[in-house]
């Protein structure tokens, strides 16, 4: 088989070991004693036992002891894998984080600022796998950025205890709470991890940086492959890596999206794969339905800037007419004609406007025949921690909605940036899908398919998670509606799902498959309501669940060997598992003009088939042309984010929903307005 120039992130193994026999408790005894759930147990002693204990060798005192062949029993192998990995590295490492069931994080200094009295770690976790990619025994190795630790104790901190979130204390990580009610702790020799708050109050700048990521993560698990395990003799003597390094990828196991996929189709007929120059060429794809359009500005009478003397809001009319920078202004970008009102609203109160722009609200006469945009420019930055100021921006939004009128909210700060002119082109794109329109399209749309996705925010104020849906995408990846509630109201989900199918297949013709596009692996009960309530539309065609990870996989990387940055043509997927596939979605093609401004990590993406096609399962996952469609779906679908005029690599389906889902608790109401659920008022 010939090998390609892409390689994984994970080192095999060739250990001699095929069995080891293990001790086991029934009971949790000492905090060493790792849980392993009968799944995890060879088969024949599943049925005995629900839950054991063990710490991977043989005790006299245990209450059971068998060996545990490692070929039958791939999760106890994996576990006992990342308890020599621990053991091994323990004292290697400057910090280290215990995890046996999912990771060990080893941290080793990389700089120390005396002068913030801080160290700076690079942060890798080190786990142990078992016939996940090859037939043996396997290291994964990942790098996860650095972690900056106060050199002084929680003791000598002024801000408030609650700002504290890790902490290391005898050169391990902790949970601050779980620790600090521990008997017998010193705390003056606790030390805590920063974060934002820390470093707010501390005075400490935040430094970001636009970083290769990709490349950095290669250029560090190098450095920690050629360090402890190619530079240890006594590690390959103990654990026989391969003398290959990182685990090569063969080519028969890559497939490729076709390139055209990534084609968008602009106003004029222009094609292009950059949103940029395909916008600057030949503008929107469709303008909005609408004769007559009219937006309003919402803006602050006083300047809360005491440097700036121009306001806010009469610089951004005078953006909006005439143009900033390489941007023309509205009219001549978004090529539909926008009236842009000069009857704005103001208010005087810039920690809690509502009250005011209610009541001018209240007595502005809105026309039928005309479509209205606001566009708010708040004083209240996103970040602020006041929660009554904070929450005056969606309820903002929510008050618009009522009124069947989208907005765009801006930060003032942003307004008087200098740079602002390379922020309005987002912001026209923005407002030209909220007022009906479509920035750009696919120009090879796929399959009839109706697509339903579900996506998700956790509110940490209000303790639970919230879900948004969008469905009847199309085959174009047209979105036909939206919906939010609560995570644990499955009856509602599975009730829209039924609306959707019904709505889609009055209106389309010959729905191919329903494909659900899904924020994580669904559970039991989820599944459950969810099937049945595919199950009373007694569907005549196929019905597919892919798990989408909204955070890019950092376990599993692909690195493309030949290239500097590292990244791995645009479309790259390959199967990473038994029914988990990875795919590369970026915006480099091989082509000498190609703009590669972000460097994305693969997307972890679950397949799972239900209703009669399931029995197919194995049948059709093993077919990289009907894999291959699914995943082309969700690549096409990541070109379609209209918040931003640069390529994404999330699908919208799952992007969209989340976006609905971050804003809809924070609503004064527990319905979403019905405009709002067919508006892309949450961009």
């Amino acid at each position: 088989m010939q090998i390609s120039n892409i390689s994984l992130n994970v080192i095999p193994l060739k250990l001699q070991e095929k069995q080891k026999k293990f001790s086991f408790f029934k009971h949790k005894r000492e905090r060493e004693l790792v849980p392993v759930t009968k799944r995890e147990l060879p088969e024949k002693y599943r049925h005995k036992y629900d839950r054991l204990y063990t710490n991977f060798s043989e005790t006299k005192t245990s209450e059971v002891t068998f060996m545990v062949p490692f070929e039958r029993s791939p999760l106890l192998a994996k576990h006992y894998l990342n308890h020599l990995m621990y053991n091994w590295f323990e004292t290697k490492a400057d910090l280290r984080k215990k995890d046996f069931i999912r990771n060990n994080e080893f941290y080793w200094e990389a700089e120390r600022n005396e002068k913030t009295g801080t160290i700076t770690y690079d942060r890798f976790v080190v786990r142990g796998t078992f016939r996940r990619m090859t037939d043996g025994f396997e290291l994964t190795v990942m790098y996860r950025g650095r972690t900056q630790v106060w050199m002084r104790s929680v003791l000598e901190y002024t801000g408030s205890s609650r700002h504290f979130n890790r902490v290391v204390y005898n050169k391990k990580m902790y949970k601050y709470d779980e620790l600090i009610r521990g008997r017998g702790v010193d705390r003056r020799r606790i030390f805590p991890v920063l974060n934002k708050k820390m470093k707010a109050e501390l005075g400490i700048s935040q430094k970001f940086s636009r970083v290769n990521k990709v490349r950095k993560h290669q250029k560090k698990i190098k450095w920690f492959y050629d360090t402890f395990i190619k530079g240890d003799e006594n590690f390959r003597r103990k654990f026989r890596p391969a003398g290959d390094g990182f685990l090569p990828v063969h080519q028969d196991k890559l497939h490729r999206i076709p390139e055209d996929a990534a084609d968008l189709l602009f106003g004029n007929g222009v094609v292009h794969k950059n949103p940029i120059e395909g916008m600057k060429k030949g503008g929107p794809y469709r303008p909005p339905a609408a004769s007559h359009i009219e937006l309003f500005i919402i803006a602050p009478e006083q300047n809360d800037i005491t440097d700036k003397k121009r306001k806010a809001g009469n610089i951004l009319y005078k953006d909006f007419k005439e143009g900033k920078a390489s941007f023309a202004g509205l009219n001549q970008y978004a090529h539909i004609p926008i009236h842009t009102s000069k009857k704005h609203i103001t208010y005087l109160n810039a920690d809690n406007p509502l009250p005011e722009i209610r009541q001018k609200l209240d007595n502005m006469e809105f026309r039928d025949d005309v479509t209205y945009g606001a566009v708010y420019i708040s004083t209240i930055h996103k970040d602020e921690p006041d929660f009554n100021k904070w929450r005056v921006y969606h309820c903002m939004k929510e008050e618009l909605l009522k009124r069947d009128i989208t907005s765009q909210v801006i930060d003032i700060q942003s307004v008087y940036d200098r740079n602002f002119g390379y922020y309005l082109p987002n912001i026209a794109v923005a407002l030209i899908a909220k007022l009906g329109g479509q920035p750009w399209t696919l120009n090879n749309p796929g399959r009839n398919d109706l697509v339903i996705g579900v996506g998700a925010y956790k509110s940490n104020l209000h303790k639970k998670r919230y879900l948004g849906s969008a469905f009847c995408f199309s085959g174009k990846g047209e979105i036909r509606g939206l919906d939010a509630f609560e995570e644990d109201n499955h009856i509602l989900l599975a009730g829209s799902f039924q609306k959707a199918v019904k709505k889609f297949r009055v209106e389309n013709d010959g729905v191919d498959r329903l494909v659900i596009h899904f924020y994580k692996k669904m559970n039991k009960e989820e599944t459950a309501v969810i099937k049945q309530a595919l199950k009373e539309l007694k569907l005549d065609i196929p019905v597919v669940v892919l798990t989408i990870h909204k955070t890019e996989s950092e376990d599993l990387v692909l690195f493309n060997n030949a290239m500097h940055h590292g990244l791995p043509l645009s479309g790259t997927w390959m199967r990473s598992g038994e029914d988990q596939f990875l795919l590369c979605n970026n915006t480099f093609f091989g082509n000498p003009g190609d703009k590669i401004k972000s460097y994305p990590y693969p997307i972890k993406i679950y397949i799972d088939i239900a209703g009669e096609e399931e029995k197919k399962l194995k049948e059709h996952l093993d077919d990289p042309l009907w894999t291959g469609d699914l995943l082309k779906q969700v690549y096409q679908f990541s070109r379609l984010d209209w918040q931003t005029i640069s390529i994404q690599h999330m699908p919208i389906t799952v992007k969209y929903p989340e976006m609905v889902a971050q804003k809809f608790p924070f609503f004064n109401s527990k319905v979403l307005p019905e405009f709002g659920k067919y508006n892309f008022w949450f961009l």
